[in-house]
């Protein structure tokens, strides 16, 4: 072999290795398990997106024990739902170390801490408190637990009005604290989720913090009505209940029995057109080709109902609910009546959770290819939204 033919081959050897080495790189990256921390879980809207995505959820926490069965329940039905620890607590009386503990993790095991603290203390529908409401105060508590385990990121949820309460100053003092002293990159951004393809109007507010520095941008919409004309339509009410039995206790479907309602409401109902507001129970009857109106958690001593169903004359099941919430049918929530329409109306609709997930892989852990919407319809079994 010739000089020249042997600098050839050795060329060839060398870009061989490093495109081996490139592949197994990405390989490492798009397939390495993350794990995360959830706080505030609640009926699992995050803990279930997450995991789709890619996540490992080592620990989740609740005060309220409905919530915390109702992951203890879904454990294990899909192969990447295996949230082993699920902990019944109120976070005001512990601490990072003892949720690691009863975990079996390290707190350098942690990629990422994900929570929204009850949002009614800032919420427009409630009377809008704020730190003067002791659910307030749990913002402190989410931010106690990540000075304690100082995760590569944290995903801190809330609703918009967090950001014009007190004249805006609490919402600019909790970016500053969550930075802590510089450690964090912080990302806030707004979104509706009917502009992600969950069928309702949902607005909420997402905080970003990032240890090495990134900057997460905005998802771009891929959902709407009217210009651009790039974006898909919104996925509506009629598609989220098709193919469900009517509701009752031999429904196969978990969670679908409904309210039974007396002549006098039945005939309020029938009356309503589509979008109008009944003057009693003040909810709303549901348009079919428009997302759902905002799903309705209701006070501390329940409540919470669902909105009036676009065809037949009763309220909408818990289980319909949770359809316009993205929940997956095999999802099942523990509990009756008021407890699960909370855990409900609470979380986060999981394929959005998904989505902000897999974005999340892609602008702070690396992940070189991301995966699309209708991937997480696949992998979350939403059988109602598929074309």
């Amino acid at each position: 072999m010739n000089l020249k033919a042997a600098v050839l081959e050795n060329k060839l050897t060398s870009l061989k290795t490093r495109e081996i080495t490139e592949i197994q790189n990405n390989i490492n990256i798009d397939t390495k398990e993350l794990m995360a921390l959830s706080l505030f879980s609640g009926g699992g809207g995050l803990d279930l997106g997450f995991s789709a995505a890619g996540f490992k959820v080592g620990c989740s926490t609740d005060i309220d024990s409905f919530s915390c069965q109702t992951l203890i329940l879904n454990n294990g039905r899909k192969i990447y739902y295996k949230n082993t620890h699920s902990i019944i607590a109120d976070i005001t009386e512990i601490s990072a170390k003892y949720l690691l503990k009863k975990a079996e993790l390290n707190h350098d095991e942690i990629d990422i801490v994900l929570g929204g603290p009850p949002c009614q203390a800032f919420s427009v529908f409630g009377r809008r408190k704020g730190l003067d409401d002791p659910r307030g105060n749990l913002v402190w508590e989410y931010l106690k637990i990540i000075q304690e385990i100082r995760p590569k990121a944290f995903v801190f949820e809330n609703v918009p009005g967090l950001k014009s309460i007190h004249n805006g100053k609490l919402f600019e003092e909790i970016l500053t604290e969550l930075t802590i002293g510089g450690t964090y990159t912080i990302s806030a951004h707004s979104y509706q989720m009917a502009e992600y393809g969950i069928p309702q109007f949902r607005e909420r507010i997402f905080i970003i913090g990032a240890k090495n520095g990134s900057i997460v941008p905005k998802m771009i919409p891929t959902h709407g009505c009217g210009a651009p004309l790039t974006l898909k339509k919104y996925r509506t009410v009629k598609e989220a209940l098709q193919y469900l039995p009517e509701p009752g206790k031999f429904s196969s479907v978990s969670n679908h029995i409904g309210r039974k309602h007396s002549q006098r409401i039945i005939s309020r109902y029938e009356n309503l057109k589509f979008g109008e507001r009944d003057t009693k129970t003040r909810i709303n009857k549901l348009h079919p080709e428009r997302p759902s109106f905002t799903i309705i958690v209701g006070s501390d001593k329940g409540g919470g109902k669902g909105h009036i169903h676009p065809f037949f004359p009763r309220e909408v099941t818990p289980r319909e609910s949770a359809r316009m919430q993205t929940f997956p049918d095999w999802w099942e929530f523990y509990g009756t009546g008021r407890h699960i329409i909370r855990q409900v109306g609470n979380a986060v609709p999981p394929l959005f959770a998904a989505l902000l997930a897999e974005h999340l892989r892609v602008h702070i852990f690396g992940k070189k290819k991301q995966r699309s919407y209708e991937d997480f319809i696949e992998i979350l079994r939403l059988n109602y939204l598929q074309k």
